[in-house]
């Protein structure tokens, strides 16, 4: 397909609201629900407004319940088929949006890594966040000089036209694209084969009984009831710079630990700057126990746990 240079080029809009049509909105939905999982998809926009979605697509996809993780060469290809397809790559890959299964659409510290190194490139992108509940976060960034950072609005756009749904294709793409990454298994292997966090069970949560090889309901003061012989899985993993990344509900942040330099920073979630602070080590049991995961699967890093 020929080129015109209009078509190369983005309209500029001074627009402060990103659109979306209704048929990509309810596609993306669809995906959010088809699992317990983030899951994230590339935008398109098949006209010249750069804020105005027309549809989303899959790359294959490895996902927690708070990362997701493209696939590369399914994203080189997928930059190949839609170049043949006679799109940009303003038009396909300058928008990413992902799902959060809980209730706020606030980047995490992952989202924000995310944004920051695989958008560095492009002349601008959108970073959109759609939760659980419906509820949106939209920023726009943009690399060029001066570089500025603009909170978007977000809106399904009704007064487009738009084809119906197609559950039994979208079903299929997902089926087709994402893979959930289990941290929680059954059994003890699950436990270590998956980089599950062992802790130490509490009443009214399933535990592992190691003499019954089955998951049972922790019972403080049950019949041979030793709380050291249970245990129930709780995430805990690497980020991209090496540190053991744990999120504390009690605290309502994210905690980093750094084998090898043996120190300790926090995110807080409240916090609407994402900026992490170097802390003390937690003086907590969970802490014990993020250190020995550390430790054990620091040969996944290629690190030397304890050496400078």
């Amino acid at each position: 397909m020929a080129k015109t240079e209009e078509f190369l080029k983005p309209k500029v809009t001074f627009g402060d609201t990103l659109r979306i049509s209704p048929l990509a909105f309810a596609k993306m939905i669809f995906w959010r629900d088809c699992g317990d999982t983030e899951v994230a998809a590339y935008a398109t926009t098949h006209t010249d407004d750069p804020l105005f979605i027309t549809d989303f697509r899959l790359i294959k996809q490895e996902c927690t319940n708070i990362t997701f993780d493209i696939d590369k060469n399914d994203l080189a290809e997928d930059v190949e088929h839609t170049l043949d397809d006679g799109l940009c790559p303003w038009m396909t890959h300058n928008i990413l949006c992902h799902t959060h299964p809980g209730c706020s659409p606030l980047p995490s510290h992952n989202d924000e890594e995310n944004f920051k190194k695989a958008f560095s490139h492009p002349n601008w992108a959108i970073m959109l966040i759609i939760a659980e509940n419906g509820e949106t976060y939209c920023r726009l960034k943009i690399n060029t000089a001066p570089g500025v950072e603009k909170l978007l609005k977000v809106s399904v756009d009704f007064s487009q036209e738009f084809e119906a749904s197609n559950h039994q294709s979208w079903d299929t793409e997902y089926k087709s694209k994402v893979t959930e990454k289990k941290f929680r298994m059954t059994g003890k292997e699950g436990v270590a084969a998956n980089n599950a966090l062992p802790f130490q069970g509490t009443e009214g949560f399933p535990c592992w009984d190691y003499e019954k090889e089955d998951w049972v309901e922790f019972d403080r003061q049950g019949e041979g009831g030793n709380e050291e012989a249970y245990d129930i899985a709780s995430d805990c993993f690497w980020d991209r710079d090496g540190n053991a990344v744990y999120w504390c509900e009690d605290h309502y942040g994210w905690y980093f630990f750094d084998p090898v330099n043996d120190k300790w920073s926090f995110d807080d979630a409240d916090d609407d700057e994402n900026s992490i602070v170097e802390i003390e080590r937690p003086d907590e049991k969970w802490a014990e126990q993020v250190v020995a995961w550390a430790e054990k699967f620091a040969d996944e890093q290629n690190i030397c746990v304890g050496e400078q």
